[in-house]
C-alpha cells in the first residue's frame, strides 16, 4: 500500500452495521487501488472484522469467503444457544475468523488496528488490546440479545457499536496526523423499509424469519418456546433490527458532529437485513461506489 506522497496517509473509523458493513471491503480495495497509504484502522462489529482482516493483511481472504456465503452458509452461521445471554453462540463465526487470520495478537498487525467493544457491566466503551485479533473481533460483534456475550480477561463485553458505531475518536487518540475518514453505514431511519403497523414482507414476521433458520426454530420449539401466528403489528426480530438501526444512527451521526472526522464515506444499503451477508456483491459494490466518489472529490 503505497502512498501518493510522504503524507501520514488516512486513518479510518469503520462503523457498526451488521452485513451492510461488508461494504468496507469495497471501500478498503479501492483506497489501495488508489494508492493512498492506510496509517491506521479503527472499528467496531461489523467495522471490527473487516477491519481486522485488512490490517492483518487477509482482506482478500474475507472477501472470497463472503463472496461465496450462501443463505445456507448464513443459516448454518446462526449456532443457537438461547437463552444463554443471546440466540447466537458464535462458536462458528469464531472458527472463521481464527481460520483467516490464525493466532497473530493485537499490535502484530502490519497496520495499527483498534477495534472497540463496550464492557458490560460498566457500559463503558474499550479499545481492547493485549489479545488475540480473532478474541477481539468476537468481542466486538457481540450484539446484545442476538449473540452471547463474550468473556475475555475477566470481563464480559457485547458491541462496540452501543456505544461508539463510528469509533473516530479512537483514530484522534491513536493516531496523530493523519487525514480521519469516517466510514457510517447508519442512514436515516426513514431510508429503510419499515411499517411499524402493518408488516409489509417477511421481515416483520418472526415466524417466517426462523422459516429460514430452521436450526434455531427447532432449537426453540423443542424448549417449548411457541411463536405467534401472524399479525399485524411488529414482530420482536423485527423490532430489534429497527431498534438498532434507530439509536445507532442518532449516536453514529452525532458521534460525527461532535468528533469531526476530515472525511464521512456513507455506504447506501436500505434493503439490506442485518443477517442478508449472502449479499457481498451488493454490499461490496457500494463501498467501491461511494469510495471513487469520495477519492474523486478528494483529487478536485
Amino acid at each position: 500500500m503505497s502512498s501518493t506522497d510522504d503524507s501520514p496517509g488516512l486513518s479510518i473509523a469503520l462503523g457498526s452495521g451488521a452485513a451492510r458493513g461488508l461494504a468496507h471491503i469495497g471501500v478498503l480495495k479501492t483506497l489501495d487501488e488508489s494508492g493512498l497509504k492506510i496509517a491506521a484502522i479503527s472499528g467496531c462489529s461489523i467495522g471490527a472484522v473487516i477491519g481486522g482482516f485488512y490490517a492483518a493483511g487477509k482482506l482478500s481472504e474475507a472477501e472470497e469467503y463472503y463472496r461465496n456465503m450462501g443463505l445456507n452458509d448464513v443459516i448454518r452461521n446462526f449456532d443457537p444457544v438461547f437463552p444463554s445471554g443471546g440466540l447466537i453462540n458464535g462458536k462458528k463465526m469464531i472458527q472463521m475468523f481464527r481460520d483467516i487470520v490464525g493466532e497473530i495478537r493485537l499490535g502484530e498487525t502490519a497496520i495499527p488496528f483498534y477495534p472497540v467493544a463496550t464492557e458490560l457491566s460498566t457500559g463503558e466503551m474499550e479499545v481492547l488490546a493485549n489479545c488475540r485479533l480473532w478474541e477481539a473481533i468476537r468481542a466486538s460483534i457481540s450484539i446484545p440479545g442476538l449473540f452471547k456475550p463474550y468473556r475475555l480477561k475477566k470481563k464480559w463485553y457485547v458491541d462496540g457499536g452501543l456505544t461508539n458505531p463510528v469509533p473516530v475518536d479512537v483514530l484522534k487518540a491513536h493516531s496523530a496526523g493523519a487525514r480521519i475518514v469516517a466510514v457510517t453505514l447508519n442512514l436515516p431511519p426513514t431510508a429503510y423499509r419499515r411499517n411499524w403497523i402493518k408488516p409489509l414482507d417477511e421481515e416483520t414476521n418472526d415466524k417466517a424469519f426462523l422459516d429460514r433458520f430452521p436450526a434455531m426454530k427447532a432449537f426453540l420449539k423443542k424448549r417449548g418456546v411457541s411463536l405467534p401466528k401472524r399479525e399485524e403489528k411488529p414482530g420482536m426480530l423485527y423490532t430489534l433490527n429497527r431498534t438498532f438501526h434507530i439509536f445507532q444512527y442518532e449516536i453514529a451521526w452525532r458521534s460525527i458532529e461532535m468528533n469531526k472526522p476530515d472525511y464521512v464515506i456513507a455506504p447506501e444499503l436500505p434493503d439490506l437485513l442485518f443477517y442478508d451477508f449472502h449479499k457481498a456483491d451488493q454490499a461490496i459494490a457500494e463501498g467501491k461506489r461511494v469510495t471513487k466518489a469520495f477519492l474523486s472529490e478528494l483529487r478536485s
